[in-house]
């Protein structure tokens, strides 16, 4: 099996990861290891299901090794995110049979974004382009060398990253147009977005945010840490 390559990170924040299968032996297992769907997702199909245990399993793994020892599933807040218990915080992804989550203490950190991707062809990343970066960022990934479907995927993610981060600022959605790549550094597996636009009081236009990322096969991993 493919090893999970997430970015480089800190000693302060804990990682688990899962690859899991979209069955109903899957949630099975998942919740008789004590993940408890909420009522909001009993007539959810099985896809949703599963990936929601999968990632709530990974979050518990994360609090686990940084000492919170409580059995809890996270319960889902405004727009359908996790609620961290009291002094930590955390990010979850999952999809295409990969669950990621992270965590850390609310006195290293004060946000965190993961996001993991199955990175896109380029026939497929051709008619998104548009709607996801502005020309100079299409631009940018060119220069660099970088296939349309390994950069869209890269600047998706990035910007998904970046959301989750910054959501407990926010609380709100906000466009993917929003924020734009600024600098590319590829020997450092980084990028930086800058925001186009003020998203709140503490989130202002030009607050620039480094990315971190890594490629595995068929996969995307970046890292947002405030």
């Amino acid at each position: 099996m493919t090893e999970i390559v997430l970015p480089e990170m800190p000693d302060s924040i804990c990682r688990a990861g899962l690859r899991y299968t979209v069955d109903a032996g899957q949630l099975e297992r998942l919740q008789a290891s004590g993940i408890v769907l909420p009522d909001s997702m009993a007539r959810a199909v099985l896809k949703r299901q599963v990936e929601f245990a999968a990632g709530r399993f990974c979050a518990r793994e994360a609090l686990q090794k940084l000492g919170h020892d409580s059995q809890a599933t996270l319960a889902i807040g405004q727009h359908r995110a996790p609620l961290w218990p009291t002094g930590y915080l955390g990010s979850i992804s999952h999809g295409d049979g990969l669950a990621i989550a992270v965590a850390a203490s609310t006195r290293d950190w004060r946000g965190l974004g993961i996001d993991v991707e199955r990175i896109l062809t380029d026939e497929a990343a051709q008619p998104l382009h548009e709607h996801l970066m502005k020309a100079s960022e299409l631009a940018m990934g060119e220069a660099a060398g970088l296939a349309l479907g390994d950069w869209l995927s890269l600047v998706f993610s990035a910007k998904e990253s970046l959301f989750k981060a910054l959501y407990p600022f926010v609380g709100r959605y906000f466009d993917f147009l929003d924020a734009e790549v600024c600098e590319l550094q590829q020997r450092q597996s980084r990028l930086t977005l800058r925001l186009a636009t003020s998203l709140s009081p503490s989130c202002v236009k030009g607050s620039l945010y480094s990315i971190r990322y890594s490629y595995f096969p068929g996969n995307i991993a970046t890292l947002c840490l405030l």
